[in-house]
Parts: structure tokens; C-alpha cells; sequence
């Protein structure tokens, strides 16, 4: 059994033969466009969650009276990966006691650079605030 003039085996014409290679070539940088750009919001949530975590462990700090210095250090050593730029703390006021309804609460920011490939999102700032009772 022959094929008609013009066709493959496979029943295309050979001039289809390109198309689907030239259609992958247009297509494969808008998805690795695509791909990057889900790893680095990935990377934005991961900063996100470390400096959430440093404001919790700073706020526990300083709900349980330990000094600027130590809150500060506390923060800057749980906070992994993320860069802190600034830390702001609220103490608990002076008097408060273990039934006392005052809050200590620090809050935290960092930058965090977006570098997608001929996308244009630049630096932003990530800021977490963390509250704890005072005295616990």
C-alpha cells in the first residue's frame, strides 16, 4: 500500500512536517517566562513566612521582658533567609502583670528583589507584625 503524492506515512502533507517545532519555538519562552515566575513568587512567599516568624519570636521576647538588644538579636536570628531592614517594638507597660490584657508587639520588614527575566516588578517590602501578651 503506497501513500498519495504529497503525504508522510503518518498522513500529514510534508510541508506540516515544521509546524509543530516552529509553534514549540514560539511558545517554549512564554512558559519558561511562566515557570520563573512561579518560582520567584514561591521564593516571595518563603521571605514572607520568615519574617513572619521572626516578628513572632521577637514578640515573645519582649512579651516576656527580655531587653531591645535581645529582641533584636532574637529576630535577626530567626529570620533565615529574609535581609530585616527594620524592627519596631511596642514593650508591655510598666506594671502589667500575668492576667493583664497589654500586648507586646513588634513589627518587621525586609526587602525582597523579584528578578524575572525581562519583567520589570523591582524591590518590595515585606512587613509582618506579631502580637503576645504580656507576662506569659
Amino acid at each position: 500500500m503506497g501513500t498519495a503524492p504529497g503525504r508522510t506515512a503518518g498522513g500529514r502533507r510534508r510541508r506540516d512536517e515544521g509546524a509543530a517545532l516552529a509553534e514549540f519555538a514560539l511558545v517554549i519562552p512564554f512558559l519558561v517566562l511562566l515557570l520563573v515566575g512561579i518560582i520567584e513568587f514561591g521564593a516571595a512567599l518563603n521571605h514572607q513566612i520568615s519574617v513572619q516568624g521572626a516578628a513572632r519570636e521577637g514578640a515573645r521576647m519582649l512579651a516576656l521582658r527580655n531587653s531591645a538588644g535581645a529582641v533584636e538579636t532574637a529576630v535577626q536570628n530567626s529570620a533565615g533567609i529574609a535581609d530585616i531592614t527594620s524592627i519596631t517594638q511596642t514593650p508591655c507597660p510598666a506594671g502589667t502583670t500575668s492576667t493583664s490584657t497589654a500586648q507586646a508587639r513588634v513589627v518587621v520588614q525586609s526587602s525582597f528583589t523579584f528578578s524575572i527575566p525581562f519583567v520589570t516588578l523591582g524591590t518590595r517590602t515585606i512587613t509582618a507584625a506579631a502580637s503576645m501578651r504580656c507576662g506569659l
